[in-house]
């Protein structure tokens, strides 16, 4: 039990990084968020939105898999899962006015929605996950 908590808090210190680090650097592309004092706050609770999706994703393979990612498909359904919530999320963020882009932003064709969050979520929920296997078999001597 102990190695297994250990793991989703590596986890999700990973993302949590990760995804800081993320929001942080494409804050200039949404309006309103052009110098740090302005968007850091605001990309902190996006972190935090962030690391609870990718708890949400942790419980969802749980229930799905009984197993952690381990082979490229899974990460690569990872990525698909990634890609998918975020169209979701920037689609309803734009829709009820929560936020908008810059002119800088680059837009994915057809869905008019930010390239840059959608490459967050498709990028970084798998390698999260990948991270932290490499992390927890190095330092726990098991599978993650």
């Amino acid at each position: 039990m102990y190695k297994k908590m250990k793991k989703i808090i590596i986890l999700l210190v990973i993302a949590f990084v990760m995804h800081l680090v993320w929001e942080n650097t494409q804050a200039p592309l949404f309006a309103g968020y052009q110098s740090f004092s302005q968007h850091f706050p605001m990309c902190l609770i996006g972190t935090l939105g962030d690391v609870l999706i990718t708890f949400l994703v942790f419980l969802f393979l749980r229930l799905l898999k009984k197993d952690n990612p381990q082979t490229i498909s899974d990460f690569f359904a990872l990525a698909i899962l990634g890609f998918i919530i975020a169209v979701l999320i920037e689609q309803h963020a734009l829709l009820i006015g929560k936020w908008n882009y810059t002119l800088v932003m680059p837009l994915v064709p057809w869905l008019k929605v930010g390239l840059s969050p959608i490459i967050q979520m498709t990028v970084l929920i798998p390698l999260s996950f990948y991270i932290t296997r490499l992390f927890t078999n190095r330092s726990l001597g098991s599978k993650v």
